[in-house]
């Protein structure tokens, strides 16, 4: 009996050391599992992480590559020293400015509300002097904006509307009386001269892109004209959104016929400067422009320039080459 009990006994004891054994190798096996698995996680995670900086340091070289064979843009506004402004119309950066004052309300209830009042009002004031200005404007040599906009209830709304989306011009003058006075601003670019030039025929309408220069085209070359500048110092040249060069013989050379609608609508069909000098260095026109004089005006408001008939015959031949007046790279001087 006593050796039954302890074979009994022996029996049991192998057996729990047997489930304890499988016990600690299932354990043993889990945790290898789990220490393979995180192993495999930390891989995964340094290989996506390696492609990821693989990825954006091939697309940063791509990027930079690509703007090395991409075209510059350049604003034909940027860099001008002698901008030609006249009646708070700034024809060089192709900007129209105004002004307000406003008065503060006696009966507000306190200084806060009083200031408030006043700015809203000098804004008020401002627009309204604002699109005075742009009214009086030359359209072109026989029509003003404010002609233009008499045609129809339509554009008249519409001009309106796109003035006061005017931005304001630095920060408000504050005033002992109380009075507040704003300037601001709005682009004839954009919306503006599209609504206004929309009846003129151009020799383009489809989308050509935002108006750039190519990077051939800053190297001057002897026989390469970048541009035009003409120089109309000597005859009384007003400036307009829509102007022409004619020929003295009366052949058109230039007008929106001879330019894309698109750069028309970008950056103005013509630039106005005040020297010959600065323009030869204004993006407008590149480095190596074609310059003549202009022998006369033409037209009720004078914004048409006449140029003799060589001149004509030459701008001519050489923009059939060049074809630099379809991106309106044409620059008037003016006094």
């Amino acid at each position: 009996m006593k050796k039954l009990l302890i074979i009994l006994t022996v029996v049991l004891l192998l057996v729990s050391c047997s489930k304890s054994v499988r016990r600690d190798e299932t354990v043993a096996a889990r945790h290898e599992t789990a220490v393979e698995q995180q192993r495999v996680t930390a891989e995964s995670e340094v290989t996506e992480r390696t492609e990821r900086v693989t990825e954006t340091v091939s697309r940063e070289t791509d990027r930079s590559e690509l703007q090395r064979e991409i075209d510059i843009p350049a604003d034909p506004a940027a860099g001008i020293s002698d901008p030609y402004i006249e009646n708070g119309v700034n024809w060089s950066s192709r900007t129209i400015t105004a002004t307000g004052i406003g008065a503060p309300n006696p009966n507000a209830p306190n200084m806060a509300v009083k200031r408030a009042g006043a700015i809203n009002a000098a804004r008020m004031y401002a627009l309204r002097d604002l699109l005075a200005t742009l009214k009086g404007m030359y359209l072109s040599s026989e029509t003003t904006v404010e002609n233009y906009m008499t045609t129809s209830d339509v554009i008249t709304t519409q001009v309106e509307g796109i003035a006061k989306a005017f931005r304001q011009v630095g920060e408000p003058k504050y005033f002992e009386d109380g009075s507040v006075e704003v300037t601001v601003e709005m682009s004839m670019n954009g919306d503006l001269s599209d609504l206004l030039m929309q009846d003129n025929r151009f020799k383009e309408s489809g989308m050509v892109g935002e108006a750039k220069y190519r990077l051939s085209d800053l190297t001057a070359k002897p026989d390469v004209f970048t541009g035009l500048i003409v120089d109309c110092s000597n005859v009384q040249l007003r400036p307009a959104l829509a102007p022409r060069i004619l020929s003295r013989s009366g052949e058109e050379i230039y007008g929106s016929a001879n330019v894309s609608r698109d750069f028309a609508v970008q950056q103005g069909m013509m630039g106005y400067l005040k020297a010959v000098a600065t323009a030869k260095t204004n993006a407008r026109v590149a480095n190596n422009p074609l310059v003549v004089t202009a022998v006369g005006v033409q037209g009720t408001n004078r914004s048409d320039i006449v140029i003799s008939d060589e001149d004509a015959a030459r701008i001519k031949q050489l923009d059939s080459k060049h074809d630099f007046l379809r991106e309106c790279r044409v620059v008037a001087i003016i006094n």
